[in-house]
């Protein structure tokens, strides 16, 4: 049996690419595991119905890495497929409170959306294996996560509400792949910073497993991994459970607490969950803490009404149904003129536009959404005009540096925009046009390339 038909029966096929022909983008960085993923899905492509094609990302963090990235590209273009480069710039767009890490993974993010609303995939391929699963696992656990967080990383995840983050890997371990990579003939490339022990997960790689395996058992990777996959059916059955016993709890768009008390406590808390997400939170800005104080406080029935801000949304229990209060309400179409300040009541901050006569980069850059949100756009032409106005929805643009249009749903998702706001959050228009959204990088075809340009600012309110 060839590598390639072991790979066929050993992947979950119909999971990873269910249709007769599957549009699919590999993220590849020109690293042993992501170029081994770009030649296998490259040799079962007709056999699994597969339309490549390629991203590949230079994050602006090491000198060699823009040759690296065209490395890839040219590897691409030998094997036929189309490939998209996104300079990712990380050191530029990196906010004030954000690691290098975490910066570089939120614009690769949307680097894989732009490349797959371009090339109009249905899943963006990614080469992590059953050894990085082992080393998210131990992180995890070791960071305190809860049953959901010690399923590890999916196989099949969503990207956005059109595309999949697909991982073909998860079943082969490191060495395999090398092995296969020797046996083919091919070498990829080896980022230095992936033997920093500086970094956590490198520590636990170089350092952690290889002394579990010496010291606690060899199979140390293969338990965690397979711990992972039990902890991931475990997960699917307690959401199916919450699905079916909680159907008589949520109603309307409320959550009636009389039948939901008497669920089991795991379900409890996925049911409530499950209507917060439905709500229109975002559950990364809930902590454990705060989940466990307001879950026991809607196990407490009391006669008066009670208030909560949970992630940013404001709910209220009267009696024993709860509900999100003070829905924001859509505000209408305002044209501005510049130089000039508009007031966006909903947020109750000022936008002002002025003349500028150079780029502030360091201005530019910050993306906390309950601070002063500046950028830099060229002027229009006269007798444009330009426009604010809330999103609507299926609003796409293409920020500065990127390849193509992304959602702003998927930006405000990614970039944990409140819930709450985001649907009263301004957008910048001239004419139909999306010029900028405040927090966000202005559109790229709007970028101030001269000195004579206009200052954007959302400003915070005195």
């Amino acid at each position: 049996m060839s590598f390639y038909d072991e790979f066929i029966n050993r992947a979950h096929i119909p999971t990873l690419f269910p249709k007769e022909r599957n549009r699919v983008v590999v993220a590849c960085s020109g690293g042993t595991d992501s170029l081994f993923l770009l030649y296998l899905l490259w040799g079962v492509r007709d056999v699994l119905g597969l339309e490549l094609s390629v991203v590949t990302c230079d994050h602006g963090l090491r000198p060699e890495s823009a040759d690296e990235a065209h490395e890839v590209r040219q590897r691409a273009w030998t094997l036929g497929i189309p490939c998209q480069l996104h300079e990712l710039e990380v050191p530029i767009f990196q906010a004030p409170d954000e690691s290098v890490e975490m910066a570089a993974r939120r614009l690769r993010r949307q680097a894989y959306a732009a490349a797959a609303a371009d090339f109009e995939a249905d899943a963006v391929a990614l080469g992590h294996h059953m050894d990085d699963q082992a080393e998210t696992v131990l992180l995890r656990l070791a960071r305190g996560t809860g049953p959901r967080g010690s399923g590890g990383m999916e196989g099949v995840r969503p990207l956005n509400d059109r595309v999949n983050l697909v991982r073909p890997l998860l079943g082969y371990r490191r060495s395999e792949i090398e092995a296969q990579m020797r046996h083919w003939g091919l070498r990829g490339v080896e980022d230095p910073s992936n033997a920093e022990r500086d970094y956590l997960r490198n520590r636990v790689r170089h350092e952690v497993l290889p002394l579990m395996g010496a010291r606690l058992n060899p199979g140390v990777v293969q338990h965690l991994a397979r711990f992972a996959e039990q902890q991931r059916k475990l997960e699917a059955w307690v959401t199916h459970e919450a699905q079916e016993r909680g159907k008589g709890c949520v109603k309307e768009g409320c959550l009636y607490l009389e039948p939901w008390r008497f669920l089991p406590e795991i379900l409890q808390e996925r049911l409530f969950m499950g209507w917060l997400r439905d709500s229109g939170m975002d559950l990364g800005q809930l902590g454990s803490s705060q989940l466990r104080e307001v879950l026991a406080d809607l196990n407490r029935q009391v006669p008066h009404a009670r208030r909560w801000k949970a992630g940013g949304l404001a709910i209220r229990a009267d009696g024993d149904v709860l509900r999100v209060e003070n829905l924001p309400k859509v505000p209408e179409v305002q044209d501005l003129t510049w130089p000039g300040k508009v007031w966006w009541a909903p947020l109750q901050r000022p936008l002002k536009i002025a003349a500028a006569r150079k780029v502030d980069r360091n201005a530019s850059n910050n993306r906390q959404f309950d601070q002063t949100l500046t950028a830099f756009m060229k002027k229009p032409s006269t007798g444009r005009q330009l426009r604010l106005r809330a999103p609507l929805p299926g609003d796409k643009y293409q920020p500065l540096g990127m390849k193509g249009r992304v959602k702003l749903s998927d930006l405000f998702i990614n970039e944990h925009l409140p819930a709450n706001i985001r649907p009263i959050w301004p957008v910048l228009l001239c004419g139909n046009e999306i010029v900028w959204v405040p927090g966000f990088r202005v559109a790229d075809q709007w970028r101030a390339e001269t000195a004579d340009c206009l200052k954007l600012s959302l400003e915070i309110s005195h």
